[in-house]
C-alpha cells in the first residue's frame, strides 16, 4: 500500500482533515434537497444544464436507495475484508453518473457491518484532491479515493464509471452522429439495464487486490 501524502505524521493529518470536512451519504442528501427548493444544485456551475439536471438525478437516487441490491458474491467479498476501509466519494449534486453509483456505493459500506465508512465531498470544493485523481486529465466525477480507515494509507481509486460501461461509452462517444442528449439517454439506459452489476464487479476485483 502506499500514501498520496508524504511522510506518516502528515499522512495521517491530512487523511484526518479532509475526513473532518466530509459529510455522510444522509447530510449529503440533505444538501441536494436543500438546495433544489432554492433553485439550486451544488457546486459553483449554476448553469441551466447543472441545475435543470439536478431534480431527475435525486430521483434516481431515491430510486436506487429503495431498489438497489448488493450481488452475494459482492457481500462475500466485504465480509472477507481484514482492515477497515473509508470511501472518500468526490461528487456532485448535477452529476448523472453520481447519481447512479453513489446509493450502490453507500449500500456496500452499509452492508459492510462497520468495516467500511462512506465519506462525501463535493468535488468543486476539494480541487486539490480531485486534481490528484484526474480521468484523462479531467476532473469526471463521481470519484472515489479508498484509505485504511487508521493508518490513511491509499488503497485504491475507481470512478467515474464501472470500467465496462467506461469503455462502452468511450468508443459510443467516437459515434459522432449521436449528440450529446443521445449520448446521455444511451449512457442511463445502460446503467438502468445494468442494476449496479458492473459496478459491483469492479469492486470484487479491487477488494481481491488488497486482500
Amino acid at each position: 500500500m502506499s500514501s498520496i501524502f508524504a511522510g506518516t505524521m502528515e499522512k495521517e493529518l491530512e487523511f484526518l482533515k479532509i475526513l473532518n470536512h466530509s459529510m455522510s451519504y444522509s447530510d449529503y442528501l440533505s444538501l441536494i434537497d436543500s438546495l433544489l427548493l432554492q433553485g439550486k444544485t451544488t457546486g459553483e456551475d449554476q448553469s441551466i444544464a447543472h441545475v435543470q439536471t439536478a431534480p431527475l438525478n435525486r430521483q434516481r437516487i431515491k430510486r436506487l436507495d429503495k431498489t438497489a441490491i448488493i450481488s452475494e458474491d459482492l457481500k462475500l467479498k466485504v465480509d472477507q475484508l481484514q482492515i477497515p476501509i473509508s470511501f472518500l466519494i468526490l461528487t456532485e449534486g448535477w452529476c448523472g453518473d453520481a447519481s447512479q453509483s453513489v446509493p450502490y456505493i453507500h449500500k456496500i459500506a452499509a452492508e459492510s457491518k462497520g468495516k467500511i465508512k462512506d465519506y462525501y465531498l463535493l468535488r468543486d470544493e476539494n480541487l486539490e484532491l480531485m486534481n490528484q485523481f484526474l480521468t484523462d486529465g479531467s476532473k469526471a466525477i463521481p470519484k472515489l479515493i479508498a484509505f485504511h480507515s487508521v493508518t490513511g494509507d491509499f488503497l485504491f481509486s475507481w470512478g467515474p464509471r464501472p470500467t465496462a460501461i467506461q469503455h462502452w461509452y468511450m468508443n459510443l462517444k467516437k459515434d459522432s452522429s449521436l449528440s450529446k442528449e443521445e449520448l446521455s439517454l444511451q449512457l442511463h439506459q445502460y446503467y438502468t439495464n445494468d442494476k449496479g452489476q458492473k459496478l459491483q464487479e469492479d469492486f470484487i476485483e479491487l477488494f481481491n487486490n488488497i486482500s
